[in-house]
């Protein structure tokens, strides 16, 4: 490049500088945040959208738990009383079934043994049964077994059969009567008699 102010005369290397210097603009370089601006940007929102997370998020968990935690349990704790108090009153209500002593009850003797029959009566009619009437089988059999005809005197049935020692109480229309104890040992035999049952 010619200068007023340089000693030496020109030579070709000015004269290609001169040539050159005019083709082209310098640029400035651009500044770090416009060459990041879209990294920036990014990283911007991602900030902004996790503090806005940390805030919803906070919000829920604290009053919103709180709020629900106290109706939750007492709910709970109130269903949990009265499922209890129901089961305690079916526990109260099972055994509250008394058998009817008025029902009427054939004892039949299948042991074999004279007497056997009205033995039972006797010791039934001491017990509060009301009307006991007294058969003989024809055949004899092994085990005590109590019947009932109808499903209304089932449980008369089962507590004349747990009575005698005669374990469960089945269903059959086998007698006429409403409920028959077909009876193979003493009354003094209550404890052979309800293993007879049980077996």
């Amino acid at each position: 490049m010619a200068d007023s102010q340089y000693p030496y005369p020109p030579d070709r290397f000015d004269d290609e500088a001169d040539s050159v210097s005019f083709h082209g603009a310098h640029r400035a370089e651009l500044p770090f945040w416009r060459e990041n601006l879209l990294y920036i940007i990014i990283i911007g929102a991602a900030a902004v959208l996790l503090v806005v997370l940390l805030f919803v998020i906070g919000g829920m968990g604290g009053n919103g738990d709180d709020r629900a935690e106290d109706p939750t349990t007492a709910a709970e704790s109130e269903s949990s009383e009265e499922a209890t108090e129901e089961d305690e009153g079916e526990a109260e209500e099972e055994p509250a079934a008394e058998p009817d002593l008025s029902t009427p009850v054939l004892v039949v003797n299948a042991g074999g043994i004279n007497g056997l029959a009205g033995t039972w009566r006797d010791t039934l009619e001491g017990e509060g049964w009301e009307d006991v009437s007294v058969s003989t089988a024809d055949n004899p059999q092994q085990e005590p077994v109590v019947f009932y005809r109808a499903e209304d005197d089932a449980d008369t049935a089962q507590a004349l059969a747990e009575q005698v020692g005669a374990g469960e109480a089945r269903q059959s229309d086998e007698y006429d009567a409403a409920v028959t104890f077909v009876a193979v040992t003493e009354p003094g035999d209550g404890d052979q008699g309800e293993d007879d049952g049980e077996g």
